[in-house]
């Protein structure tokens, strides 16, 4: 049943023109858009890795999660999230030059890290940020630093012996492998379960640090998984136009769609959650993140846009059994979402970095620069996970729960 997986000289064509033509648009519109060009690279720089990131972890929480949880079904796609995780050490180098940028004053994605934000006698010296209590111990350069390097430790680390795990399975059997393969899943999730939220408040909350939202990390984790979903069911539908995974049926679309209506309707929940709470709150210090977004047209069209195409539109359209095991229509669904998710992310992260903090006028823009980063990202990741792909079988032969896999059905 071993099953091999040859990269394709059409897929790496497509892979090269995305990158190739991301990085022309990227060059192209930094030029064009003058002065703030650079900081819009910064900004789309951030974003890209951050969600890419984001998608790499949420794949590998998924695997973990049905490993300690005895799930068997998926057990089929089982190689295409692990492919998928080993997107997260490469995104580690951009987050690590992102971090360069942030200690050597190479970009301004983070005003926090500015000299003189804490002493009273700079010009840069911010009084909201400097008198908020404990904000100047875990808003500093070197702390950051330290939470950064830890966190792509930490995750390269943690999928590296998943993966490793998965392999070795293949070779030694199932008697080998399988309790340790439960312990190595467990200690994932009890990183994953700290650093998903603690992430998300160093790389995207902080760089609005006049503001915070104790529902931030669950947001985060919410649109990134919809946004790994996506991917997913994106990946399997092309490995079984070219002839692989043959015993993949309407039933394993139907549980990966289940969770990507599942997670959308979760996605939302929060969305309003936070939004909900701060409006009535009434709060300075809370609502600034909003009066933000709503006093520019782009910022304002993009939150509700990305309530309508993240929610009601797959709210809508996979409501219906049917149109869960339509593979056409969930590769159009996912192609959205993952275009809707990543609009989410921009407009997370763009007002805070795109924003003068003393005039408070706005250099964003929405462009070349913006989808060709997206575009380069894209080409880098398709190297990536289809090249982790040919390293071992796209079926895990000796998974105990296989069987339950190829024989998989949801009530009728």
């Amino acid at each position: 049943m071993t099953e091999t997986y040859n990269f394709s000289s059409g897929l790496k064509k497509a892979a090269a023109i995305f990158l190739g033509a991301g990085l022309l648009a990227v060059i192209l519109g930094a030029f064009l858009a003058g002065g703030h060009g650079i900081d819009r690279v910064w900004s789309n720089l951030l974003i890209c890795t951050y969600y890419f990131t984001g998608i790499g972890l949420a794949s590998i929480f998924l695997i973990a999660a049905h490993q300690i949880g005895y799930g068997g079904w998926h057990v089929l796609i089982k190689r295409i999230p692990e492919a998928m995780g080993s997107i997260v050490p490469v995104m580690g180098v951009f987050l690590l030059i992102i971090l360069a940028g942030t200690l050597f004053h190479g970009h301004h994605l983070y005003f926090w890290a500015q000299e003189g934000i804490y002493d009273p006698s700079s010009a840069n010296y911010d009084a909201i940020i400097a008198n908020t209590q404990g904000k100047s111990v875990y808003l500093n350069s070197v702390f950051y630093a330290i939470r950064i390097i830890a966190y792509i430790a930490l995750w390269s680390a943690a999928i590296y012996a998943m993966r490793n795990i998965s392999k070795k399975e293949d070779v030694l059997g199932v008697s080998a492998t399988y309790q340790k393969s439960k312990y190595i899943a467990a200690i994932f999730i009890l990183i994953f379960a700290v650093t998903s939220s603690t992430g998300s408040w160093d790389i995207v909350m902080s760089v609005d640090p006049h503001w915070y939202s104790t529902l931030f990390g669950w947001y985060n984790f919410a649109s990134y998984m919809v946004g790994a979903l996506a991917v997913m069911i994106l990946i399997v539908a092309y490995l079984q136009s070219q002839g692989h995974l043959k015993q993949v049926n309407d039933e394993h679309y139907h549980n990966l769609a289940m969770f990507m209506f599942g997670f959308s309707v979760f996605y939302t929940y929060l969305w309003f959650s936070q939004f909900m709470l701060i409006w009535y709150g009434n709060m300075p210090e809370e609502t600034t993140y909003f009066a933000m977004r709503f006093d520019n047209g782009l910022y304002k069209f993009l939150f509700y846009a990305s309530l309508i195409i993240n929610f009601f539109f797959p709210f809508l359209v996979l409501m219906k059994r049917k149109a869960k095991r339509n593979t056409e229509l969930l590769v159009f669904v996912a192609i959205v979402l993952f275009f809707g998710h990543w609009l989410d992310f921009y407009n997370m992260i763009t007002p805070g970095t795109m924003t003068d903090h003393t005039t408070h006028e706005s250099n964003a823009g929405f462009g070349l620069i913006e989808f060709g980063m997206l575009s380069t990202f894209i080409g880098i990741f398709i190297f990536v996970v289809f090249n982790t792909l040919t390293k071992q079988s796209l079926i895990p032969v000796n998974n105990p729960y296989l069987k339950e896999s190829i024989t998989h059905h949801t009530l009728k």
